[in-house]
């Protein structure tokens, strides 16, 4: 008796400990004071030893709005004690005021921000960061 009572219980366990491990993360983006009715979602999955992010955004404010001479957004991953490097361009819908992309990189724990730039040839990211988030713990 004790066994059929105790074996669900068992299998029970077994199925949470596997729902939680492997899955996407997601975080809640929130613009910053430059963007403050922006908002959105962070999605970081593991694939193959890397980390496959999702960025989607809404209620974005063209580039030139938020910071003169601005005409792109950027990602940019910045490695726990490390340099931020681009991630890509954010895919921006002037319409929709909405922004998306997808990036692949090797950390498991990094700073991601988004910041308005002049162009894609920029090397380091401006001052002017439209959104940010911590993601993982130590690396």
């Amino acid at each position: 008796m004790l066994r059929q009572i105790l074996r669900p219980l068992v299998l029970a366990g077994s199925l949470f400990a596997l729902v939680g491990c492997g899955g996407p993360s997601e975080y809640v983006l929130t613009g910053s004071s430059r963007s403050a009715g922006t908002d959105g979602t962070l999605t970081v999955e593991e694939i193959e030893g890397n980390r496959m992010m999702t960025v989607e955004l809404e209620h974005l404010p063209p580039p030139s709005r938020v910071s003169e001479g601005s005409t792109v957004y950027v990602v940019w991953i910045k490695p726990n004690g490390g340099t931020p490097s681009m991630a890509g361009r954010l895919d921006y819908d002037e319409d929709e005021r909405t922004g998306m992309m997808r990036a692949t990189t090797p950390h498991s724990a990094f700073e991601m921000m988004i910041t308005a730039e002049a162009d894609m040839t920029v090397t380091s990211p401006s001052e002017v960061v439209i959104s940010r988030q911590e993601v993982g713990g130590e690396e």
